[in-house]
């Protein structure tokens, strides 16, 4: 029987074919496209002509038969428009008429994900065309997909997200790169930056996120303060970057208390012209602090005082007295702060991965070596909860020496791994030494080469981190 386009479903039938399944032979031009196929349109479609045209289709789409008696492709694509780019008259194809919906959809993504592989975004909208329907889970996508149950879950927070999809459609960004942008998709800017960190500096994508969600989370942190402000009607005050009161402003807590008052209270000073509050920011977070805008002025303090006075020592925040250069500096120290504790589980996240590697990075016994014997009493500063840490095990509870884990790690380790075990202790005590918030501001050369090391086994460095890997010369010991 011959295959004509005037009847597409036209066949020669062979002797056998699996159970379950049709084999046909039709025209690939006749074969209609799924309306639902994950692989975008304009992915190449034509890339298989050549072994197709050469060997001939030694893999038959899978198609259902349509109520007009077309059939439509289940999954096989690209083999219909490479044989179809190849001049193949017919092709077999396995007709599969048993397969309902949601299996006809999951049979695509399973065939596409293990052959080519879709792009992110494509098997993100995939995976939630298949939640789409009634009754089906994520546990039933996992099972019937054999795709990991994280990665499902992944997928949808990306597909619910436009801006995500778009622009994983343009670019080629991991599913996790999409799912932070799916986070921050009303956040035009931060989109836009992240896109750009993806595409150009993927090795400080996870910094500026980390740093990203600190912004967040200290914009939410200091709004709630100011709305305890403004709630109470007192009026609240921006300070200049966040730090300098206003010129001749005094923090309440540095005014002198009245005249037979211990302290000088926000109650006692509610009627004062200048009265207003600020939100500071504290080691733990933020909190408003009351302020005086012209305590001369209201009689507080004389002019004398006034021009004597010193930067407050409750908040160090206050202008008064300090020069340009000192603002700058007390700028810097503030915001490398910030960012050291930022980057820090960012760094420390990476060595967690780093000591579960099956293969020891190039250079880790000679890092480990030199470390151990320019410093071997540094190392105690890595105690067995700080190694427990990095390699994802846990102490017993309130034994802070307690070695059990880093014990298990080094018997369990081959011979071959020991590198990756001695590393452990090793970025446990560096960490516990330079790992806390002003670490950035002691560049010792221990820290110096930790950093260096890290970078040279594919850590992104954060600026910060850069600025003290940058700095001395960075052998291996030394505090």
């Amino acid at each position: 029987m011959t295959t004509t386009h005037d009847d597409p479903a036209s066949v020669t039938t062979p002797a056998s074919a699996p159970e379950g399944y049709e084999l046909r032979a039709v025209d690939p031009a006749t074969l209609v496209d799924n309306p639902q196929n994950a692989r975008r349109p304009h992915r190449d479609r034509e890339g298989l002509a050549p072994s197709i045209g050469s060997l001939g289709m030694l893999n038959p789409p899978l198609v259902r038969q349509l109520e007009d008696g077309r059939l439509e492709i289940i999954a096989g694509e690209r083999r219909k428009y490479s044989a179809i780019k190849a001049s193949l008259a017919t092709i077999p194809v396995f007709v599969r008429d048993d397969l309902s919906p949601v299996h006809q959809l999951a049979g695509m993504l399973v065939e596409n994900h293990d052959r080519e592989g879709l792009t992110p975004t494509e098997e993100a909208v995939a995976i939630a065309q298949l939640a789409g329907f009634e009754g089906v889970t994520q546990r039933d996508i996992t099972t019937m997909t054999g795709i990991k149950a994280g990665v499902v879950r992944t997928a949808l927070k990306v597909a619910a997200s436009e801006v995500a999809t778009a622009i994983g459609e343009r670019h080629d960004l991991s599913l996790d790169q999409l799912m932070v942008l799916a986070e921050f998709d009303t956040d035009a800017e931060a989109v836009k930056t992240l896109t750009v960190a993806a595409l150009k500096d993927p090795g400080r994508f996870d910094h500026l996120v980390a740093q990203l969600r600190r912004n967040r989370d200290d914009r939410v942190a200091y709004d709630a303060v100011a709305a305890q402000i403004t709630e109470s009607g007192v009026p609240l005050v921006e300070l200049e970057n966040g730090w300098w009161l206003p010129d001749g402003a005094y923090w309440l807590s540095d005014l002198p208390a009245p005249s037979g008052a211990r302290t000088f209270t926000p109650a006692k000073h509610r009627t004062c012209p200048g009265h207003c509050a600020a939100v500071v920011e504290t080691d733990d977070g933020y909190e408003l602090a009351y302020i005086c805008l012209d305590p001369v002025g209201q009689g507080h303090i004389d002019q004398a005082t006034a021009r004597t006075a010193t930067t407050s020592s409750a908040t160090d925040a206050s202008a008064s007295g300090m020069t340009d250069e000192q603002k700058d500096e007390r700028r810097k120290v503030i915001t490398n702060n910030k960012a050291w504790e930022t980057a820090t589980p960012v760094r420390r996240e990476f060595v967690t991965e780093l000591v579960a590697r099956r293969s020891v990075p190039k250079g880790t016994l000679r890092y480990v070596t030199e470390v151990i014997m320019a410093d071997p009493a540094g190392l105690a500063a890595g105690n067995g909860d700080g190694v427990a840490s990095l390699i994802g095990k846990d102490t017993n509870p309130g034994r802070e020496w307690d070695r059990t884990a880093a014990m298990a790690l080094a018997s369990d380790a081959s011979d071959a791994r020991l590198p990756l075990v001695l590393l452990a202790q090793v970025a446990a005590s560096v960490e516990a030494r330079f790992g806390e918030r002003q670490g950035w501001r002691h560049p010792a050369s221990a820290l110096v080469a930790y950093l260096r090391f890290l970078a040279t086994c594919g850590y992104g460095l954060s600026e910060v981190e850069q600025e003290v890997a940058d700095t001395g010369e960075g052998s291996q010991g030394g505090q």
